[in-house]
């Protein structure tokens, strides 16, 4: 069976998904991405060698694509339009977020795939334009299934369609990887070992800022507020600002390193692409995350600190049921200028107790691959019997 799977290439969930649920039946996988951007070469690698065929603009060297204009955009949009046409006759196609322009390629080449799967990852659910929720309605008539991650996308989905599609709609969460590496690594070494390999300062209470390069996630802000910290509690903090993903933004980007500059402590400002392991040492290194971001569905960044038992300040605009269910011990904040005062209180905890962290199970119960893994499986299982 050929099994398509829409989305981008560069995701570690799809890339996860590849990885832990398709490999495991005898399908021909195609991977169409929708970025413009190359394919990193691990990736690419893992691809190759179990036999995922790609299909990328940027794998064709096809320049990069402007999107300023309607022409650059009817371009853009036409060129990986075509690229389906590589694809031919598709058994089961599945398109990993839903935004409109994967929806608008299946209905135009819906003849060509026998069942359709539409996965909503959170942030694709906030595009309320009419145009796309009736476009989107239109197609979710032909899915066999239609995924969402957390209870929070579930309730917004029955929110704007009602009950139509209840039939087909369940959650099925995607795996967070970062939970096994943390899970596993933290068995072998200590925070100590971790920041040793990391090069980053061993007796400091280390806090991140976000976790990727999106002006949403409002690191500027929070720089300003780490920087209203006394004098003393500043010589004792190390601040990194993780900016490695989504660098799109060049404006906001440069605002954040002037802050940063600004800032009154030591910090670091990441760029360069992080592995799983890396990552991994990294949330275990770390003393307190800030998580400030406008909205989100329930990013993997959150679930790993969650779990390595990480400090946590959250803005409490930002709902997470599961954090709930699970009663995990994390700190909200009303506004950003909340920030300094419980940020001071979490500072002092941690060289109090000496950074202690433990390992909070709940979170690696429901996140972790052999979980997700069966949940897929049993998806996949009905629709190709």
């Amino acid at each position: 069976m050929k099994y398509l799977v829409i989305g981008d290439a560069n995701s570690m969930h799809i890339y996860n998904y590849v990885k832990n649920v398709l490999l495991k039946f005898d399908f021909e996988i195609h991977l169409m991405t929708l970025s413009t951007e190359c394919v990193r070469q691990e990736y690419q690698n893992f691809y190759k060698v179990n036999n995922v065929i790609l299909h990328s603009l940027a794998q064709k060297k096809i320049p990069s694509l402007r999107n300023k204009s309607i022409k650059d955009r009817l371009l853009n949009f036409y060129l990986k339009y075509k690229l389906l046409d590589e694809v031919g006759k598709i058994d089961i196609c599945h398109i990993q977020s839903v935004y409109k322009t994967s929806i608008f390629f299946y209905l135009l080449k819906r003849k060509n795939f026998n069942h359709f799967i539409a996965s909503y990852w959170g942030g694709d659910i906030e595009n309320l334009n009419s145009l796309v929720v009736k476009i989107r309605k239109i197609a979710f008539s032909f899915a066999d299934v239609i995924t969402v991650t957390t209870l929070k996308t579930y309730n917004e989905f029955k929110e704007l369609y009602g009950n139509v599609f209840d039939n087909k709609l369940q959650i099925c969460r995607m795996a967070t990887e970062g939970l096994d590496w943390i899970h596993n690594i933290s068995q072998a070494k200590t925070i100590r070992d971790c920041r040793k390999e990391l090069d980053l300062p061993l007796d400091k209470v280390i806090i991140t800022c976000g976790y990727s390069a999106y002006a949403d996630q409002h690191q500027d802000i929070i720089l300003d507020m780490i920087s209203k910290l006394s004098a003393e509690i500043k010589r004792n903090i190390y601040v990194i600002v993780p900016m490695q993903y989504g660098r799109y933004n060049k404006t906001y980007i440069k605002k954040v390193e002037e802050k940063a500059q600004r800032v009154g402590c030591e910090y670091k400002i990441l760029e360069e692409y992080f592995s799983f392991e890396k990552n991994a040492k990294l949330t275990i290194s770390t003393d307190i995350y800030l998580h400030m971001r406008d909205t989100d569905a329930f990013s993997n960044s959150l679930k790993e600190h969650v779990y390595a038992g990480t400090r946590i300040i959250i803005g409490n605009w930002l709902k997470y049921y599961e954090l709930e269910q699970m009663e995990a011990p994390v700190n909200y904040v009303d506004s950003f200028e909340q920030l300094p005062l419980l940020l001071e209180k979490l500072i002092l905890e941690s060289i109090h107790e000496g950074h202690k962290k433990y390992l909070f199970s709940p979170m690696y119960v429901m996140y972790s691959q052999d979980g997700i893994q069966k949940q897929w499986c049993e998806i996949l299982s009905k629709i190709i019997k």
